[in-house]
């Protein structure tokens, strides 16, 4: 769970405590500063007794209220740094008839779904509901935990039941909204957003949804608009700024996309999602190195999400800080091991530097997750190979041969590198391919092939064949010039 969702159920469980608590701010409550004293405070004081330093009068003792004000200060800045455990611990510093009040335990319920604990969240709001069934406040913040559950269908029942309750419930109507857009169910959700709208014109998060609507129903004037008025009217939060930023950059808007981010940025520093947008806008204009900076710096944030190594890998990576591009992409890999391109990135790094037993490793690991892709069968048995393991190669393509279409190139490919002949044949079937891609393809692999063999001539010839092809959009492309370089051909016929 990302910690925006634990604020935003901690949010509406304090907003609902600010409404409907007992508990008052009082002047000289914990955490205003003292009136200081005035200067015609002191006169009238005799030279003597102005002299002698008086005794500190004893502290006051704080009121109920004020103890109560200054434990949930304790509390909110607790949560604001992630601290969910010391929160807890801080909010049981309160009287059991304080703590067992419906605001408090409101809150204490947000404070338990933001460190984890969705059952014991779930179980408080259900105690109260059992006192109040129909509380909106409590059906709300439930629907909300139940939502970070991941219990959607839940939530879904509970944010109808307060409609049904108060048909005018602008925040249920917003949240059923959200879950219909989250479900791509646009109609539905504009459905929503218009009631709330109808009820409450400027409230906030009902305009930024029914600008996420019009904007996936390509209707970017209307989007704008209510994100206009959004930001119009929450001057001091990023995230309208983001959505415009959003709708700017698919608008080909870079320029003013970036000036909302930069604004966002300021009012949100420490927010992935601005860091990451403002990475893709920075991209977009071509500016590798300030873009690389936002991803960075999105990974300082939360270095356990994977998206932004996706962008800082391939940006070091083309930039050819492959110590860098290689830190990334096996952080990437660890992270979301299902994204193949991450270990297929990798092979090619390892193969680059000659350090063959990595690279055959992270080949496997691409093909075993996408083995449509017989290049990464071939470039592991390529790398398997250049370490001495014959046998070891054999065993792994008698199980990918027959996952392949017989008789096509790839197959007659792959039976090349199992039986170790049958060039010739291959060569001319390779010579009469028309797809220029997969001719290239397969000469880089006919070109490897003779550099096993031993035949480096016939390999230098195939490689420079594949340079001469410029075909680059294909991984084997990228190897290639590699290999070109590495063995100096470059001026070969240039």
């Amino acid at each position: 769970m990302q910690l925006v969702q634990y604020r935003m159920v901690f949010g509406l469980a304090f907003t609902f405590l600010l409404l409907g608590s007992c508990v008052t701010s009082k002047p000289g409550s914990a955490g205003l500063p003292e009136k200081a004293p005035q200067e015609s405070d002191l006169r009238g004081k005799t030279t003597e007794a102005a002299s002698i330093p008086e005794k500190a009068p004893p502290e006051k003792p704080l009121t109920k209220e004020e103890q109560i004000a200054k434990v949930l200060a304790s509390v909110t800045e607790a949560m604001q740094q992630g601290k969910f455990s010391k929160a807890l611990e801080l909010f049981d510093q309160l009287d059991k008839d304080t703590a067992d009040t419906a605001p408090m335990q409101r809150l204490r319920a947000s404070i338990l779904a933001a460190s984890g604990n969705i059952a014991d969240a779930r179980l408080t709001l259900q105690n109260l509901l059992q006192k109040d069934a129909d509380n909106q406040e409590t059906l709300l913040l439930l629907a909300e935990v139940e939502g970070l559950g991941g219990n959607t269908k839940e939530q879904k029942r509970l944010l109808e039941r307060i409609v049904s309750i108060n048909p005018k419930n602008t925040q249920a109507l917003t949240n059923l909204g959200d879950m219909a857009l989250e479900a791509k169910t646009y109609k539905l959700a504009e459905a929503y957003y218009k009631k709330a709208l109808s009820i409450d014109p400027d409230n906030s998060d009902a305009l930024l949804g029914q600008g996420r609507v019009d904007r996936y129903n390509r209707n970017p004037k209307a989007a704008e608009a209510s994100f206009n008025k959004a930001i119009a009217l929450n001057p001091e939060w990023a995230l309208p700024l983001q959505e415009r930023a959003r709708l700017y950059r698919e608008n080909n808007f870079l320029r003013e996309a970036l000036a909302d981010l930069d604004k966002a940025k300021a009012l949100a520093p420490g927010d992935y999602w601005v860091a990451l947008d403002r990475g893709n806008v920075l991209l977009d204009l071509g500016r590798k190195t300030e873009a690389l900076a936002e991803y960075d710096r999105a990974i300082s944030i939360n270095k356990d999400y994977f998206l932004a190594y996706v962008y800082s890998a391939g940006i070091r990576d083309e930039l050819e800080d492959y110590k860098g591009a290689e830190r990334d992409y096996k952080r990437l890999s660890e992270l979301n091991p299902d994204y193949y391109f991450a270990f297929e990135a990798l092979g090619m790094l390892y193969m680059r530097d000659k350090r063959w037993r990595e690279a055959r490793d992270a080949f496997i690991e691409a093909y075993k997750r996408s083995p449509s892709h017989s290049s990464y069968a071939l470039l592991a048995s390529i790398s398997w190979y250049r370490i001495g393991k014959a046998q070891e190669v054999k065993g792994f393509l008698e199980k990918v041969i027959p996952t392949v279409t017989a008789n096509s190139l790839e197959w007659y490919m792959l039976r090349l590198f199992y039986d170790f002949s049958g060039d010739t044949d291959i060569a001319n079937r390779i010579g009469n391919e028309k797809k220029l891609d997969t001719k290239a393809r397969m000469l880089y692999y006919l070109a490897q092939y003779y550099d096993l063999k031993g035949n480096t001539s016939l390999a230098n010839k195939y490689f420079i064949m594949v340079r001469e092809m410029n075909r680059k959009n294909m991984i084997e492309w990228r190897l290639n010039e590699w290999e070109v370089i590495g063995r100096g051909l470059q001026s070969v016929n240039s």
